[in-house]
């Protein structure tokens, strides 16, 4: 109860029980904006994932530097890959389950990307490309390729 009266204390005009509304138009006008940036990033996301995910196409791509931000909990890991003759360098989150295994610096694993964006992409890091695997077509793979070891 003590925290609502605190809150509600900050709207009130300076010792008296008078509502101060330019700081609760203020206050509202700002939660609005945040609002609206955090559902517009949520669209753009998905829009991009759809359209990554209908012109799918895989390449192999080439680990950089492992990075821990103060931001995140989860590192981060810088990469690039080649499609029709263009460098993409990209850096991604990498998920729990995946951290303790990850080869920094030189690690080859698979891409998706679009074939309408080739920057749209995203890297696969449970795919690591075998070493049999050299190099790949210059606009990728319609499927990842199948490796067989006999």
């Amino acid at each position: 109860m003590a925290l609502k009266e605190d809150i509600l204390r900050n709207f009130y005009k300076d010792g008296t029980k008078e509502w101060h509304w330019g700081k609760i138009i203020l206050d509202v006008v700002f939660v609005l904006a945040l609002l609206i940036v955090c559902i517009y990033g949520r669209n753009r996301k998905q829009k991009l994932d759809a359209e990554r995910i209908k012109n799918h196409r895989y390449t192999i791509g080439i680990t950089g530097k492992k990075h821990h931000g103060i931001k995140s909990s989860q590192p981060s890991v810088e990469f690039y890959y080649v499609v029709s003759y263009m460098q993409y360098n990209r850096n991604q989150t990498v998920g729990a389950q995946y951290e303790d295994n990850l080869i920094s610096n030189g690690g080859r694993y698979y891409v998706e990307f679009s074939s309408k964006d080739p920057g749209n992409s995203v890297l696969l890091l449970g795919e690591p490309v075998p070493d049999a695997i050299q190099s790949c077509p210059d606009t990728g793979w319609i499927n990842l390729p199948t490796y067989f070891v006999r």
